[in-house]
């Protein structure tokens, strides 16, 4: 089991962060260095059910994942579950935990976590930590921007749903 996890505090009502985070489309808006290529499994993006596939970064070979938004506990808890690896065999969790602090400002702790299970995969994914662990923290600098509402902080391209075209109009 390894983990990747980054925290910062977000001058901003926990009600705030909890909805802002509980759309899975989001995620490409305050870290699209870690989330590449990101396409949504449906078009409600919001809420438990929701889904993504994206890549997680590049290198020699593509690292695709999956996950779906599994948990919701209003002001405490999101988490996605899915899967990630070769042939998608390497479980995967992506966790946002929530905490209200004196005074208002809410304070989020992101955790990213795989369980590889063969060796190659064990390896493979020390890399891929170490890698993510490092692109986290300006992420998260980021969504505090969006969400404080920081001049200089614009947010991302929003996600878009996999085969739907945009330009579609179903009976005009």
């Amino acid at each position: 089991m390894r983990a990747a996890r980054a925290k910062i505090t977000i001058d901003r009502p926990i009600d705030d962060v909890y909805e802002y985070l509980l759309d899975i489309g989001t995620r490409p808006e305050f870290a699209p260095n870690v989330f590449l290529d990101f396409r949504l499994s449906r078009v409600e993006s919001k809420g438990v059910g929701a889904g993504a596939r994206y890549r997680l970064h590049r290198k020699l070979r593509d690292r695709y994942a999956g996950t779906t938004l599994t948990e919701a506990v209003p002001g405490e808890r999101i988490l996605e579950e899915g899967s990630t690896g070769r042939g998608g065999r390497v479980p995967l969790a992506i966790e946002y935990l929530l905490e209200e602090l004196p005074g208002g400002p809410t304070k989020v702790e992101w955790t990213i976590e795989s369980h590889p299970l063969n060796l190659v995969d064990q390896i493979r994914e020390f890399r891929f930590h170490a890698k993510i662990r490092r692109k986290m923290p300006s992420a998260l600098r980021r969504l505090r921007g969006i969400l404080e509402q920081t001049p200089n902080v614009s947010p991302g391209e929003r996600a878009t749903v996999a085969g739907l075209d945009s330009n579609y109009v179903p009976n005009p």
